[in-house]
This record gives C-alpha cells, sequence and structure tokens, in this order.
C-alpha cells in the first residue's frame, strides 16, 4: 500500500509574511538540531511553544467565522446544563466545595455552568479554571469576571486542597500523542527536517504497545496520549477525595481505528479538516489533534485509584441529566463522557 504520507510538503508559508517565514524556519533548525525528533515533541512545540505554538500564541478564539474549530460547548448550551446537573450530584454525595475546569476555552461552557448550577449552589463554589493559553484566559476573564479564579496548572490550582470537582472537555486531545504505525511490529513515527527537503517521517521499532491484535495489520497508525498519562501522574494521587468528568471526541480502541488504517491525527484550520501531509503545513498556525482512547483513560485513572463509575456518549449523558436530547446531533455520538471517583474508602 502506498504510504498516506510519502509527500510531505515544507511548512506551509501562506498566511505568513516573510518575517514570520524566517522566524518559523530559524525555530525548526534549533527544534531539529540534533536530528529527527518523536512526533510527539513535534506536535508539543507546534501547539505549545511560547513564541510559536498555536495555543500558546496564535489562537485566535474557539467557536465563530474567525476560528479554526468550534466546541460542543460554543454550539449548544445544553452540555453546560448537564454538567451543572452532574456537579450537583457530587456535591450532595460528598460536599465538595471546590470545582476545577481545565482548559476553559472561550469562556462558554464556564458561564453556562455557573448559570445552571442555581443561586445557593453557586454562591458556595469556589470555581477554578486552569488554563495554559494567555490568549484563551484572557477571553475568558473578560467573559466571567470575578465568577472564578485562574491558574496555569493544575498543580497551583489544587495547591492548597485535597479533594475537588475536575472535569473537562475537550481537553486530552489537545495532548501532543506519540503516533505509532505497524509494520510486522509497532515502529515509533519520528519527524525530521531540513530547509532543503522540508519535513519528512521516519519509523523506529518499540515495544509495550497494548492495542487489540486485530489492530495488527500493515501501515496501521494509531495515537498513544502518553503526555496525558503524564500529566495526571503529578496531580491525581494528590487528591484524597475527587470526581473528575472527561468529556472528548473517541471511544475504544477498536472503535476509534477499526476503518481508519491512516489513524486518526490531524488539523484544522478555519474550520477545514486537514489530513494527510497537511498537518505538517502552517507549523503553529493550525490545530492538531486525534481521537482519544477511553480505554486507556480507564485504565490510567485505576493506577491512582480512580475507579471508572460511568462511561456513555455525550447524548447520553446530557439526557441522564433529565435534558431533552437533540437526537440529528453527531457530537452526542461522537463524544464520549468518562466519570471516574476517588474516595477515602477506596484506597
Amino acid at each position: 500500500m502506498r504510504n498516506h504520507f510519502a509527500q510531505i510538503r515544507r511548512p506551509a508559508q501562506n498566511h505568513q509574511n516573510c518575517g514570520e517565514v524566517s522566524d518559523v524556519l530559524a525555530h525548526l533548525d534549533r527544534l531539529f538540531a540534533d536530528g529527527p525528533i518523536p512526533f510527539e515533541r513535534f506536535m508539543e512545540s507546534a501547539l505549545y511553544d511560547p513564541e510559536f505554538g498555536y495555543y500558546t500564541a496564535n489562537i485566535a478564539t474557539v467557536g465563530g467565522r474567525s476560528a479554526d474549530f468550534a466546541t460542543t460547548a460554543t454550539l449548544s448550551k445544553k452540555l453546560g446544563k448537564a454538567i451543572a446537573g452532574w456537579i450537583q450530584q457530587q456535591f450532595d454525595e460528598c460536599n465538595f466545595r471546590t470545582v476545577i475546569e481545565v482548559g476553559g476555552g472561550d469562556g462558554s461552557l464556564a458561564k453556562q455552568v455557573l448559570k445552571s448550577v442555581g443561586f445557593f449552589l453557586r454562591r458556595g463554589i469556589d470555581y477554578r479554571i486552569v488554563e495554559i493559553s494567555p490568549i484563551l484566559q484572557a477571553t475568558q476573564k473578560k467573559l466571567l469576571g470575578n465568577k472564578a479564579s485562574w491558574f496555569s496548572t493544575i498543580d497551583e490550582a489544587i495547591s492548597d486542597i485535597d479533594d475537588a470537582i475536575v472535569f473537562s472537555n475537550e481537553l486530552v486531545d489537545a495532548f501532543p500523542a506519540r503516533w505509532l504505525r505497524w509494520n510486522e511490529g509497532w515502529e515509533e513515527i519520528y519527524v525530521n527536517f531540513d530547509r532543503k527537503n522540508g519535513l519528512s517521517e521516519q519509523f523506529r521499532l518499540v515495544s509495550g504497545v497494548q492495542v487489540p491484535e486485530s489492530l495488527e495489520r500493515t501501515n496501521q497508525r494509531i495515537e498513544v496520549h502518553d503526555s496525558y498519562r503524564q500529566w495526571i501522574r503529578d496531580w491525581m494521587p494528590r487528591l484524597t477525595v475527587a470526581s473528575v468528568l472527561t468529556i472528548d471526541y473517541g471511544g475504544t480502541a477498536k472503535e476509534i481505528y477499526e476503518r481508519r488504517l491512516a489513524g486518526t491525527m490531524r488539523g484544522y484550520f478555519k474550520h477545514e479538516r486537514i489530513e494527510a501531509g497537511g498537518i505538517y503545513s502552517r507549523f503553529g498556525k493550525q490545530d492538531l489533534t486525534a481521537d482519544v482512547n477511553f480505554d486507556d483513560l480507564k485504565k490510567w485513572g485505576i493506577e491512582h485509584d480512580f475507579n471508572p463509575t460511568r462511561y456513555e456518549t455525550q447524548g447520553q449523558f446530557i439526557e441522564r441529566m433529565g435534558i431533552r436530547n437533540d437526537p440529528l446531533s453527531e457530537a452526542n455520538e461522537a463524544f464520549q463522557v468518562l466519570e471516574q471517583v476517588k474516595r477515602s474508602d477506596n484506597i
């Protein structure tokens, strides 16, 4: 089978002036100074480099015509209402005081959640938002005012507490992912760069990949969000009592990859879906993302005494919270909702 990525071009120069292009090329020279790097590191730099990263330096907004993509929170108020109902349940069960939203987007979800929880619960909530993007954090503050407090890392957000409700919407998919392919064994995809030939892929054999054997087929590509696994290791063990709600697009490994030999890695630019070699274009100017393997999320949570108590589609979650659902919404089937809880008697 012909390699889907046989022709990978240099970072696209459209939408950038000559000075910007020169700066990006100089950055790539530094990034690849020691040779090829894992795709995960390339993705991390493209999204989070302080000067050139998409989220940290170049994202304009979320939702709307000028954005590169929309989220379910910017398209409908129902998700925020459902999360508010879930938060109320958790408060009734464990009398939590702190709610932490990780990756707040443009603030639309927080606004709807706070509006929907009701006056008395809203007065008792210490609502905290963890947002790494200075641009999005400024947007959130403008929308929410003094209704929340902001932190750049979750370590800062939990520094003075040992119990909390933590939720996120379309967070895991924004973490850099390892990219692998099957070729008589799993190989990790590396990226190389030089100014003459641009960006190109290389492959290095790896071990320890745990996915269904049915995916061991020639040229099958998969993504593994190991950086998310490392991230939860930094904070999950520090909470004694917690409820975590994770909402994202994806599914089980079998569901995600059964009909996707090329994997799910893609970009978004001005609402256009970018695939194949196009993901290497517009360095730092477009979003990069991959579907979330919820099999991994369940397993990784258990490592820190977080038991998966519910796993359902977004549509099922919204209906369970007593909100009339839209049966025609694609997001309600494509997005999954995972609830994980840690209680002192679980440890």
